[in-house]
């Protein structure tokens, strides 16, 4: 989801607005369809608006003053429960293709499943959702900046983007090949990628071929946080989780090292170093 192409005097203040007013649409429409709970769809899509409303914070923090009801705490929290939901939605979705499986590993996890969406639903019905949309609601018809909301917001473009790719590049993620801090990795990829997007308009095809290059090493990098989960929940694993573990486990052997050389090779950097610093 990207913003569209910004006007050309328009404010970091006013963009940053329309990113806000965007993410929450984002994720409040889809509360309803989340109750119901007739399709894991929404509750993916409601998950992905509250990351972005996160990117947004981080990226925009400098120049706009959110209501406290708005805090990262809060945020964080209810993520959280949209996220407990959704690892056991790709879970079952997984191992429900499988031959062979014991009927009692599924039958476990969907028990498991009605508990974590119960908390959900006390969370989406409670007093901490209830005034984060109401207070990003009347924040976006009243928005507060800070002093750097008045700068235009294209000549800043590359003061935006470009910490944010040096961070990327320097993370030590890339001289990993498994644990946790390829999960951080994960985080700090998905963060940018979104970030990105919400510049994508006074970019040109390559910021976008790049973003889509993100969303595959996050994709290939949640891989391995789905086979953590799925250890730690299925517990001692039969012939058939077993085999796909395997199989996914030798896939991923076989992509990551041509993708950690590319990030570590200063030629490939630069390039998109050269290409954030030049929007449109």
């Amino acid at each position: 989801m990207t913003a569209r192409r910004n006007e050309p005097n328009e404010t970091l203040g006013e963009f940053a607005r329309r990113v806000v007013r965007r993410n929450l649409r984002h994720f409040s429409q889809e509360k309803e369809a989340v109750l119901r709970d007739r399709d894991p769809e929404p509750l993916h899509q409601m998950r992905v608006g509250m990351r972005r409303l996160r990117a947004a914070i981080e990226t925009f923090g400098f120049a706009i003053r959110l209501p406290e009801e708005a805090n990262d705490r809060a945020i964080s929290k209810i993520s959280r429960r949209l996220g407990g939901v959704r690892d056991l939605d790709v879970l079952l979705a997984k191992l429900e293709t499988l031959e062979g499986l014991d009927e009692r590993v599924l039958r476990e996890l969907r028990e498991r499943r009605a508990e974590e969406f119960a908390g959900l639903r006390r969370t989406l019905h409670g007093r901490r959702y209830t005034e984060l949309e109401e207070a990003l609601r009347q924040w976006t018809k009243r928005p507060v900046y800070r002093t750097a909301a008045a700068l235009p917001v294209r000549p800043a473009l590359p003061d935006l983007l470009l910490p944010m790719g040096c961070r990327l590049f320097l993370h030590a993620g890339w001289d990993a090949t498994s644990g946790e801090i390829l999960h951080d990795l994960r985080k700090r990829v998905k963060a940018i990628r979104y970030q990105a997007e919400f510049f994508a308009p006074a970019y040109g095809k390559e910021l976008g071929e790049w973003i889509a290059e993100l969303k595959t090493i996050q994709d290939e990098l949640g891989g391995l946080q789905d086979r953590v989960v799925l250890r730690e929940t299925v517990g001692k694993v039969g012939p058939a989780v077993a085999k796909l573990l395997r199989d996914e486990e030798a896939a991923f052997a076989a992509w990551w090292p041509p993708v950690r050389e590319r990030y570590r090779d200063e030629a490939f950097r630069q390039s998109v170093r050269e290409m954030l610093a030049r929007p449109r």
